[in-house]
């Protein structure tokens, strides 16, 4: 009797990366750890059939997972899913005899982690040759008769190394790279037919063969567990940052409580504070939403979230993966004092036109894109909200406000890719998003002085980018540029105002690699806004100042043009002067330039980081820098602030420690501190401007100082399960002029634990789950308050700022899909059940008309959010 072992390679190469870390280019705008090419194998060895199994004529399938160095050697055999009967240790001596084409990441050799799959397909022996061998080695070789094509079902993927096999005839072969297979001279008449992969449900079907005709066939392989994702884990590479998660699309399209939306995610990770309402700020390390920085491919984008944070303006699937470096990152990133978010849009998909269409209860959204020629792709996305055409059925309150344009947002992307040659790459991007909200109040005026009229508010902005990568041996240069446009209008009453500004930036970018010991990168960073700003409004509230009543605040106007110009330089040098010790110095020079200011502001921003590698699998990281933040929106302006304020200061230290035992696993910690001056405060002075004493409104007179631990521990992405838990113990103080008393930063929480895990189950189901538990935020309490004759309202007064917290938070989130696989394309259902166990979060203070009640006013109770995607 004699058997066959089938081997079966599975690699999956448009992936999601396990804990990737990225090369040290990553922050230069550079695409970081694009796996270029696959490992392919070259040298193949076939496994001894364990003679238990064959005496029972068993079959089994062992799954493995290989490490494959630069050079392409198998490393390391790692069993994940046994298949006993001595198959594991089969499969396990012929896979470390393997030989590969070593893969590419960045178009450079690169160790990654695959995972193979080891196909035993039992076979009768063949019946004994005549005495003269049986062989006629003069006979022409047989047409090809019977041939076909082996794809995923629910993607169209095809199935590359997969075996088909004719069992009863003892023929087989296996499919190449586009999932094809053919066979020669198969008798007429009816065959089993029989394709295995690892990972996939053994396919099994009957073909008939006629005599003069050539059967084709296409099977769909049903994945065990789906995914439209794919999943290879790369080795570690050589990271510059101190602190920098990266999180795959793949890995977050159905975390509980996110609606699939990517970039919410980001609030799930440390040092970053739970935003009152889950709306969409970002208030990363303690400090103001406005502090930190939203890139897209390396340029800012004016918004991130549309009204309240119900979604993100990037479209999520069109997104590779989202960056986050909460402090000390490189001299790429300038003008903020907080973290940073870069978020990286993916390339469109080559191999054939695909598609998107999305629905819920809130929006629908779809995404179409392919290719147009051999060297052309295209990526149209879209997405339009319904809420508004929900609440027009809604009865209305005949005396409270009234809906007149309920919340209403809609977005778009239309994304080009063009690479005439390898090392050239054009990309022509093009985004839009609106969003528009009205209210109509019918209460008489006397009723209520401070809220009367109605309530407009219309925000969004037009973006066109232009990017040239050019990729040749130790050079690289990425030039990108922005023309846009950004729309703020807000009216209440009789209040109102308007901002239209022409947004222009200019991004140029340079590094090489000298040796693999040092290479350098630096470059210019151009922002410009040109802003026409009309406005009759209050002047907006400080860090710390409550609310107090509309109607004793004094109206501010203005009517003119404003100009921001931001040029800067960046340098660095990445040097590893012994092994597993990288060291990268670098500084940034910046300038702010704004209308009616008396003297240009520059600011040299040098910083320092390092990492070691005590063993392969735990470093050491530590860093420190100087970063600056110009005074933003109305502060430098002269009808609300000074146009002569400086620039705020964070010098940013921190130290820790990253341990990946496993590729799959990775835990990091970190403790920081920014000493922070300059903050921007009230002032009761004058100063003298054109001649004459006029209000000096703001000033750098501030201090504060946040601290803090982030711990994150992480099991990335694999065929069923994934989470991470981070958790966050800090304090942000401030302290608003010299001798004051220090107080709590207006988003300072202390706790901010969150835990998130999803599985993948059998039938295309899959469950996760989140619970995230925050500190309150501090509030100021009133005191008391006094009648006012003139306005005749009460006005508050208060005790110390922020002197008390509000309740703690908790919520648990659960989300159950079900993925529906048809031939060609997918359907997923899903059901997202927001705030599960309906404790509705404590979200401020509200008082009665004098200030001697008060009473808590909450969030939203549980919100069950049913939605379904179909792809193809």
């Amino acid at each position: 009797m004699k058997t066959l072992a089938s081997v079966l390679c599975l690699l999956l190469a448009s992936a999601s990366v396990a804990q990737q870390a990225p090369d040290a280019g990553a922050d230069a705008g550079i695409p970081a750890g694009v796996l270029t090419k696959p490992p392919a194998l070259t040298r193949q060895v076939e496994a001894t059939y364990p003679p238990e199994a064959a005496a029972q004529q068993l079959e089994g399938t062992v799954v493995m997972v290989i490490d494959i160095s630069e050079t392409g050697a198998v490393t390391a055999v790692e069993v994940s899913q046994p298949a006993g009967h001595g198959f594991d240790e089969a499969a396990m001596a012929a896979v470390k005899q393997f030989e590969f084409e070593p893969a590419e990441v960045d178009n450079v050799p690169a160790p990654v982690r695959i995972q193979y799959a080891y196909q035993f397909v039992f076979r009768p022996a063949p019946p004994p040759e005549s005495s003269d061998g049986g062989v006629d080695g003069g006979a022409p070789e047989a047409p090809v008769n019977f041939s076909g094509r082996a794809l995923e079902r629910g993607t169209r993927k095809p199935l590359v190394g997969a075996e088909v096999v004719l069992p009863e005839l003892e023929q087989s072969t296996v499919t190449d790279s586009d999932g094809r297979f053919t066979f020669r001279g198969v008798p007429v008449g009816t065959h089993a037919v029989l394709v295995v992969l690892g990972g996939y449900d053994r396919f099994r079907t009957q073909e008939a063969v006629s005599e003069g005709l050539e059967t084709q066939a296409t099977y769909y392989v049903q994945k065990r567990f789906f995914s439209p994702y794919e999943t290879v884990v790369r080795s570690a590479r050589e990271r510059k940052e101190v602190t920098r998660t990266t999180i795959q699309a793949a890995e977050v399209q159905r975390i509980p409580g996110t609606q699939g939306d990517t970039l919410k995610v980001v609030q799930n990770l440390p040092g970053v504070a739970r935003p009152a309402f889950n709306g969409g700020q970002l208030v990363i390390r303690g400090t103001s939403p406005q502090e930190s920085g939203v890139f897209l491919d390396g340029l800012r984008i004016p918004l991130l979230y549309h009204f309240g944070g119900l979604t993100s303006v990037y479209n999520s699937e069109l997104l590779e993966a989202v960056d986050y470096l909460p402090g000390n990152f490189s001299a790429y990133y300038g003008d903020i004092t907080g973290g940073v978010i870069n978020i990286r849009s993916r390339e469109p998909r080559t191999d054939r036109v695909h598609g998107t269409v999305g629905v819920s209860l809130i929006e629908s959204n779809a995404v179409v894109e392919g290719p147009i020629t051999d060297t052309l792709s295209f990526a149209v996305g879209g997405r339009r909200s319904y809420v508004d055409l929900v609440l027009k059925a809604v009865p209305q309150s005949e005396d409270g406000p009234n809906l007149q344009t309920a919340p209403r947002y809609h977005d778009a992307q239309v994304k080009l890719v063009w690479k005439p040659a390898k090392a050239h790459t054009f990309t022509v991007q093009a985004l839009t998003s609106r969003d528009r909200l009205a209210l109509l109040f019918d209460r008489p005026a006397d009723d209520d002085p401070s809220v009367n009229g109605n309530l407009d508010v219309t925000t969004g902005f037009n973006q066109l980018r232009l990017r040239h990568q050019y990729r040749d041996g130790a050079l690289t240069l990425d030039t990108q540029g922005l023309l846009g446009n950004t729309l703020v209008q807000f009216v209440i009453g009789e209040r109102n105002l308007r901002i239209a500004s022409t947004d222009v930036y200019l991004r140029p970018t340079a590094e090489y690699v000298f040796s693999d010991a040092v290479s350098v990168a630096g470059g210019i960073d151009v922002v410009a806004n040109f802003s026409n700003v009309t406005a009759n409004i209050q002047a907006p509230p400080r860090e710390g100042e409550p609310p107090s009543p509309l109607v004793t605040e004094g109206l501010v106007t203005a009517d003119g043009h404003f100009t921001q110009y931001f040029p800067s330089l960046w340098a660095e040098v990445r040097w590893k002067p012994v092994p597993g010790l990288l060291v990268v110095p670098g500084v940034r020079a910046e300038s702010y330039v704004f209308t009616d200011q008396e003297h240009r502001q520059r600011t040299v921003n040098p910083r320092l980081a390092v990492r070691y590698a005590l063993t392969e699998t735990l470093s050491l990281k530590g860093g420190a820098g100087v970063y600056h933040g110009p005074p933003i929106q109305d502060e430098p302006t002269v009808p609300f602030g000074n146009p002569n304020l400086g620039a705020k200061r964070s010098l940013q230290y921190g130290v820790g420690a990253e341990w990946q035992p496993v590729p799959e696993w990775f835990v990091s910690s970190e403790v920081f501190y920014n000493d922070l001056t300059g903050l921007i405060v009230r002032s009761n002075s004058t100063v003298v401007r054109d001649g004459e004493q006029v209000p000096e409104r703001l000033k750098n007179g501030g201090v504060g100082r946040i601290y803090g631990l982030e711990l994150l521990i992480r099991r990335s992405l694999t065929d069923r399960l994934f989470g991470w838990i981070s958790y966050t113990l800090s304090r942000s103080e401030r302290r608003d002029e010299p001798g004051a008393a220090w107080r709590l930063f207006d988003n300072d929480q202390t706790h901010v634990l969150t835990a998130i895990a999803s599985y993948k189950l059998p039938r295309g189901w899959e469950v996760g789950a989140r619970l995230r538990f925050a500190s309150g935020n501090p509030t100021t309490p009133v005191l008391g308050s006094r009648r006012d004759d003139v306005t005749d309202v009460f006005i508050p007064y208060f005790a110390a700022v922020n002197s008390q917290r509000l309740p703690s938070f908790n919520q648990l989130d659960v989300r159950v899909d079900k993925t529906f696989l048809f031939d060609t394309w997918n359907l997923d259902v899903f059901l997202d059940v927001m705030n599960a166990y309906n404790n509705a979060a404590v979200e401020g203070v509200a008082y009665n008309y004098n200030y001697s009640q008060r009473e808590f006013f909450k969030g939203l109770p549980i919100l069950p959010v049913i939605g379904a995607k179909g792809s193809f």
